[in-house]
């Protein structure tokens, strides 16, 4: 039997991006668990949540930090809350936690426009400007290949076992260390951050479900 959201034809642009580990580069298990609640084609109209009408409406509103109503609204809203405390799959993390924040830094932003950053539309447009962000950093790259991890301010020590154990429980590999590399110096030399003893291991949560480009993002959102 076919989903209810097969039967509708969706612009693969307007889907929610799945989450990538760009730090560790292991796999992330993309299947949504049947009867969860969740969507198994999360998109724009639909929302992250595969709930009917109004409860759809609900869980975008609670994934961009808009308050519910009452009654049956307040209703579907606690359903959705008591969701995301069970655990929100890791699949749709990434889209749900861009959302949010954007959401979160943007009180007067529409829920369309919040709920745009999600998908694979926006994300075309982030990459671009992360791309040109990049270019400003590390014209070369023997640049990035130079460039040492930035601390934040959380000491050496706090660093190694960030890098070394704290994350999977073994030494993060070459590649993401290079991702966290980007994503720290553009937060000091595009953003102006310079004491964020946090930054670091933010950085490697963020970038354990999502890109370089929408890590970046969500700091400068946050």
């Amino acid at each position: 039997m076919h989903d209810a959201d097969d039967l509708i034809e969706i612009n693969p642009l307007d889907l929610f991006c799945s989450s990538l580990d760009t730090l560790r580069g292991t796999s992330i298990d993309q299947i949504i668990p049947p009867n969860s609640g969740w969507s198994s084609r999360p998109n724009a109209g639909s929302g992250v949540a595969g709930l009917p009408s109004t409860a759809a409406q609900t869980t975008n509103n609670l994934l961009a930090g808009i308050s519910g109503g009452s009654g049956a609204y307040r209703t579907d809203r606690d359903e959705i809350q008591s969701m995301c405390r069970r655990g929100i799959p890791p699949s749709l993390k990434c889209a749900a936690w861009i959302i949010n924040v954007v959401a979160a830094a943007n009180p007067s932003m529409s829920k369309s426009d919040c709920d745009d950053f999600g998908t694979f539309r926006k994300v075309r447009v982030i990459d671009h400007g992360w791309d040109l962000t990049l270019k400003s950093l590390f014209p070369d790259e023997s640049d990035l290949e130079r460039a040492e991890v930035l601390d934040f301010g959380v000491g050496h020590d706090h660093l190694m076992n960030i890098m070394l154990r704290d994350h999977g429980g073994r030494p993060i590999p070459d590649k993401g260390i290079r991702s966290l590399t980007k994503v720290l110096h553009a937060a000091r030399d595009s953003l102006g951050l310079e004491f964020c003893p946090l930054l670091p291991d933010v950085s490697c949560l963020l970038l354990s479900y999502m890109p370089v480009s929408q890590s970046f993002i969500l700091i400068a959102m946050g």
